[in-house]
């Protein structure tokens, strides 16, 4: 295995966007490095109560900072500065769903670009506040601990024989932000599974005879934002000075919390980073307090027990069933006084051998795809030139029976008492991983009789497997690892002239009927999932031959023919995921110009059903007006025009000036790169 290298950052406040304000989960067509690079090309920063452009002012700039920062357009710069006030950043955020578990979703949250300019201040000011407050609490296991000043990068996931073009994830240029995990370096795990393999848990195991976890309920949900004050000053002392109080750390990220929620003081968005770590200062402080009035009870931390916390779920370790009904009964009041709950129906507990049923089902998984290989034999095939030295080659045969491991699959799911859900993500890791290996074997082998046609039939059988265990629990993460496993298969067909073009045709048509399965089984609703909105952009990468008709598309999209005029409606709404999707995947194909014309139209009625007040803070908005106007692949410079019109830009000369600015914005729609951006994504996940 190739070993990861180090590169060295330097630090630039604003590579906050690239990791720390935006979810995990949004279509890989979509991102902030656009953003970012905007931010730095011009020297956008904020000051005071004004955001200051430190480089390329011109006029055409100017118009696009209020736009971009929902500033109304009546306000003017001066001195390269526009009045910027606090009271007036209140947005309001895109909240867009995902699959959280069987039949319930859970709603995620972009904040609007003026927000996210306002965390890049908020981390730049406090970010050494934000460490100290974060190291309070013995118990958490996932904390900000330092800066970031690293970022790693090893092998792209197409297998070095394939691999024609640079195979870092790290670009040059500064493109080493867009990989970033997260602005700051966490301790200890970045990862609970990383947690549960760890020395301290196979030591808390040795010491004590049980573990108890559980968990908060629905805690970013209710998080009520001005406790992030009670928890670092003190709840009485914040109402007894409350004038004072507003100009401490504690209040002004409560400011920012509800600034970028429209207001909201009952619940914090979820996805970000940053609201992650709001959350953790505030359980930080209830750590603190639940252990000193255990040690007023007489229960010693380390000797009777041990906590361990990760986000919002913790493990507790005790050898006596009084020691976890205190350590209930501490943490129940003392998230009471924080306006949170435990969570009853999750709380589990396990006694000596102390593993749990995904352990167990991690190791029968593990030995089960095991049998996932070539069978090797090496053979002497003449000698070399020399007439001494025998000529080693090899052979190889595989079988893979997709039923026969589908069956033994969801007996350990079975016999573990655990969802799918819960192993999906560790199983395809490891199929990506034999994939690999199977492929690279493959080339290695001599080419008999039947050695292609048994390659083939054992691709099939495993594309059979994924798309079986993918369709039982379809999720942003599961989704991801299915299209990087889908990309290594496409990528080894597409090699050269290597393969036969009726077996690519069986592998190729394999992805194709199931992606339009999976779409069929999961048609957009009035939130789209992003889920599926991926398996749309891997279809594209199959070639010609196999793009949906105009219908199917329009099928997913839940828009509708009606049958006498023949024309599209549709009864819901399309979000900004669904449209810019869409039309990435459409681009300039003659086939989808009825839908296209249908989705373009609709996008216009979103801008003109909302007046111009709430038009500047709504975040979708902006951020679909900024990828419209950047949108290249058909003209449709009356649409840019009347947008830019809605937002009061007339001029058609700045009009045509902010259309050409940048080639894109949030949505890349050229030189997109699959392959890269599934390396990115795969970078980015922390969580």
């Amino acid at each position: 295995m190739r070993k990861r290298k180090k590169k060295y950052i330097k630090y630039k406040k604003e590579r906050v966007i690239l990791s720390d304000v935006l979810p995990f989960e949004v279509p890989i067509t979509f991102s902030n490095r656009n953003f970012y690079d905007f931010l730095l090309s011009c020297k956008i920063a904020v000051e005071g109560e004004k955001i200051a452009i430190g480089k390329n002012d011109t006029p055409t700039n100017q118009e696009i900072v209020k736009l971009l920062f929902g500033i109304n357009k009546d306000k003017p710069f001066s001195n390269g500065k526009v009045n910027f006030e606090e009271d007036k950043r209140d947005a309001i955020p895109f909240g867009y769903k995902i699959v959280h578990k069987e039949n319930d979703f859970r709603e995620l949250t972009i904040i609007h670009p003026k927000n996210q300019l306002a965390v890049i201040d908020f981390y730049d000011r406090y970010r050494d506040l934000i460490l100290y407050y974060s190291n309070k609490s013995q118990f958490s296991i996932r904390r900000p601990h330092r800066i970031a000043k690293y970022t790693y990068f090893k092998d792209r996931l197409h297998i070095e024989k394939l691999a024609e073009d640079n195979d870092e994830i790290v670009e040059q240029n500064d493109l080493e932000y867009e990989n970033l995990k997260t602005f700051f370096v966490y301790k200890k795990y970045s990862n609970i599974h990383k947690f549960y393999e760890s020395y301290q848990y196979h030591r808390c195991e040795k010491k004590f005879n049980y573990l108890f976890k559980f968990d908060i309920s629905k805690c970013f949900d209710s998080i009520y934002t001005h406790s992030i004050s009670w928890a670092l000053l003190d709840k009485e002392v914040v109402k007894k000075y409350l004038g004072d109080s507003k100009q401490t750390f504690g209040h002004r990220f409560d400011t920012l919390m509800q600034k970028l929620n429209y207001n909201e003081t009952n619940g914090i968005v979820i996805g970000p980073e940053f609201s992650r770590i709001f959350a953790e200062l505030i359980l930080q402080e209830i750590d603190e307090r639940a252990k000193q009035e255990l040690k007023l009870a007489g229960f010693h931390y380390k000797k009777d027990y041990e906590i361990f916390r990760y986000v919002d779920d913790y493990f507790v370790f005790y050898n006596d069933e009084t020691t976890k009904d205190k350590i209930l009964t501490t943490f129940r009041l003392g998230l009471r006084d924080f306006k949170l709950s435990l969570n009853d129906s999750k709380t589990i507990q396990y006694k000596k051998p102390i593993i749990t049923e995904i352990t167990i089902a991690k190791q029968k998984i593990n030995d089960l795809l095991n049998t996932i290989s070539y069978k090797i034999e090496d053979f002497e095939d003449g000698l070399e030139e020399d007439g001494i030295t025998p000529i080693k080659k090899k052979k190889g045969k595989i079988y893979i029976d997709s039923n026969s491991l589908i069956t033994k699959f969801k007996t350990i799911i079975f016999e573990a008492k655990i969802d799918y859900k819960d192993i999906l993500n560790y199983t395809f890791s490891i199929i990506e991983r034999k994939l690999n290996s199977l492929v690279k074997n493959y080339f290695k082998i001599i080419d008999e009789k039947n050695t292609e046609k048994n390659f083939i039939n054992a691709l099939l059988e495993l594309l059979d497997f994924v798309f079986f265990l993918y369709s039982v629990s379809p999720r942003v993460n599961t989704t991801i690892k299915l299209c990087r496993i889908l990309r290594i298969v496409t990528a080894t067909l597409n090699y050269k002239d290597e393969f036969n073009l009726d077996f690519k045709h069986l592998l190729f048509k394999k992805i194709y009927d199931n992606i339009v399965f999976t779409l069929h089984k999961n048609k957009t609703v009035k939130h789209t999932q992003v889920e599926t909105l991926y398996l749309l952009i891997a279809l594209g990468e199959l070639g010609n031959k196999y793009w949906l008709t105009e219908d199917v598309l329009a099928s997913y999209l839940c828009i509708k023919v009606d049958e006498k005029t023949k024309d599209f409606y549709s009864d819901t709404e399309l979000n900004y995921f669904s449209i810019v999707v869409s039309l990435f995947y459409m681009k300039d194909k003659i086939r989808f110009k009825k839908l296209r014309d249908f989705i373009l139209q609709r996008l216009v009625d979103k801008f003109e059903n909302v007046d111009y007040g709430d038009r500047i803070k709504k975040a979708e908005l902006i951020l679909l007006l900024f990828d419209i106007i950047a949108y290249p692949f058909v003209n449709i410079d009356t649409i840019k025009r009347k947008l830019l019109t809605l937002y009061k830009i007339t001029d058609v000369d700045l009009q045509t000036n902010i259309i050409n600015a940048r080639n894109n914005w949030f949505t890349d729609w050229s030189e997109f790169d699959f392959g890269k951006a599934l390396d990115a994504k795969q970078s980015q996940e922390v969580y």
